[in-house]
């Protein structure tokens, strides 16, 4: 575990006081290049993190998108 990127996101997280963040700021924050399995770090470690993922249209064609939240 990576526990410099880990406190960045955790950071990035609590930043944003309970309102969805998008992966690609998460990213950019911790320096990660794989910020989903630094936040599963994160849920082992006992934080409460909730994911969504949304589709949508962008240039004529539709992709997903994640975003997390911290619940404290």
């Amino acid at each position: 575990m990576n526990k410099t990127q880990n406190t960045r996101i955790l950071a990035c997280l609590k930043r944003y006081k309970g309102k969805w963040v998008g992966l690609p700021t998460i990213a950019k924050a911790s320096g990660s290049l794989s910020p989903a399995t630094r936040i599963s770090n994160l849920r082992q470690a006992g934080h409460l993190i909730k994911n969504k993922t949304e589709r949508v249209k962008r240039n004529g064609s539709y992709i997903t998108t994640s975003a997390y939240r911290l619940h404290e």
